[in-house]
C-alpha cells in the first residue's frame, strides 16, 4: 500500500496525505483529516521509512553508542531507551565503543544509515571530541550521558560524583569511623577525579585529616589481583583504616573477601562500600552498601531530550547533573565501639 492508494481512497492528493502523515494538518479541515486517517487505518498503511529517509536524509532510527557493555551497568539505561523511541516511532541500533577507534567506526556506520539522532552513553574517560564538533555542523541531534568533557552546544547528561562519595564518607563519620581509606579508579577518568575531591571534601568537612597512604589503585580496568594487593597495603598501614570505599561495586567485592581472607570481619571490623549499585552488590554477604549511579534516570531523560530535538521542539541545549543517592545496606556495618 502506497501514499496514492491512500490519498485514492480517502479522495484527497498525495500532497495532503503526506502532509497528514507529517503532522503539517493546519491547514486542512478536520473532516479531511478524519478521511485521510480513516483511510490509512482501512487499508493498513505503513509509512516506509526508508523512502522518507531518502527525501529527509534522516531514517526513524536512533543511535546509540554504548562504551561498556560488558556488565549491566549501562545497558540498564537500555530497557528504557528503546521502549521510549519504539513508542514515538524510532528503532535504536546498539554500537559499542570502549576506545576512540571503536567510537570513530560506530559513528561512521550510524551517519552511513542516516538514524535521526545518537546518544552517547560513556564512560568518563578523556577522548579527542572533534567527531563530536562534526555532528554539530552537521545538525544531528545528540545527547552526551557521562561524557569527560562538557560541551556548551550538546544536550549533556552526567552525575553528581562529588557529593554522592561524600555522602558515603559523612555516613561512615556517623557510623563512627575516622579512618577511612579510598580504592580510587583509573587516573584517565573524570568521574574518579570527581570521586577523590567528594572524598577529601567531606574528610575536611568532618574534621578529619587526608592520608595519601589510605587512598590506593582500585583501577577497575586493571586486573583484579592489582585491587587485592591495594588492599593488603591498606590492612598493612598504621592505624589500619576501619572502612574501604572501593572505586566501583567489582572493587569493593574483591576489597571484601581480601579483608575476610586476612581474618578480618566484614563489618565488624572493616566497613566496606562500592559505587555503582550494580545488580549483584544486593546479593554479597554481607550485602554491599553502594552508591547508586543513576544510570537509568539518565537514559530516560537522555532518549526525551533527543527525541525533543529530533522533533525540532527544543533549541537551547540543557546541561543537566543528577544526584547520586546512597544505597544502605550491611556491608557498612553498626557504630563501633
Amino acid at each position: 500500500v502506497t501514499i496514492k492508494d491512500v490519498a485514492q481512497t480517502a479522495g484527497v492528493s498525495a500532497a495532503t496525505v503526506s502532509n497528514a502523515l507529517n503532522g503539517r494538518s493546519g491547514a486542512m479541515t478536520a473532516e479531511t483529516l478524519q478521511r485521510v486517517q480513516k483511510a490509512i487505518r482501512s487499508l493498513n498503511y505503513r509509512p516506509n521509512s526508508i523512502a522518507r529517509g531518502l527525501v529527509t536524509r534522516r531514517t526513524s532510527t536512533i543511535g546509540l553508542i554504548v562504551a561498556e557493555i560488558e556488565t549491566p551497568l549501562f545497558l540498564q539505561a537500555l530497557n528504557f531507551i528503546e521502549p521510549i523511541a519504539r513508542g514515538a516511532g524510532y528503532n535504536v541500533l546498539l554500537c559499542n565503543a570502549r576506545n576512540q577507534e571503536d567510537e570513530r567506526q560506530a559513528l561512521d556506520l550510524l551517519l552511513e544509515q542516516q538514524v535521526a539522532g545518537i546518544i552517547f552513553l560513556s564512560t568518563s574517560q578523556r577522548r579527542d571530541d572533534d567527531r563530536l564538533l562534526e555532528l554539530k555542523r552537521l545538525g544531528l541531534p545528540v545527547v552526551l550521558v557521562n561524557r569527560a568533557t562538557l560541551h556548551n552546544g550538546f544536550d549533556q547528561i552526567n552525575w553528581d560524583n562529588t557529593t554522592g562519595v561524600a555522602s558515603i564518607v559523612e555516613h561512615l563519620v556517623r557510623l563512627g569511623h575516622r579512618h577511612i581509606a579510598h580504592l580510587r579508579g583509573p587516573v584517565e577518568r573524570r568521574s574518579s577525579d570527581e570521586r577523590l575531591l567528594g572524598y577529601r571534601q567531606a574528610l575536611e568537612k568532618c574534621g578529619l585529616p587526608y592520608r595519601p597512604d589510605y587512598v590506593r589503585s582500585g583501577d577497575f580496568t586493571a586486573p583484579p589481583d592489582t585491587w587485592r594487593q591495594s588492599t593488603l597495603e591498606l590492612l598493612a598501614t598504621s592505624p589500619r583504616p576501619t572502612a574501604i570505599i572501593g572505586a566501583d561495586d567489582i572493587v569493593a567485592a574483591v576489597a571484601m573477601r581480601t579483608v575476610k581472607n586476612a581474618g578480618l570481619r566484614v563489618p565488624q571490623d572493616m566497613a566496606v562500600v562500592g559505587i555503582d549499585d550494580q545488580p549483584f552488590s544486593m546479593y554479597l554477604d554481607p550485602a554491599l552498601t553502594t552508591l547508586q549511579l543513576p544510570v537509568i534516570e539518565a537514559g530516560k531523560r537522555a532518549i526525551q531530550l533527543l527525541l525533543s530535538r529530533v522533533d525540532g521542539r527544543r533549541v537551547r541545549p540543557q546541561h543537566i547533573k543528577l544526584p547520586c543517592p546512597l544505597v544502605v545496606r550491611e556491608s557498612c556495618g553498626a557504630t563501633l565501639p
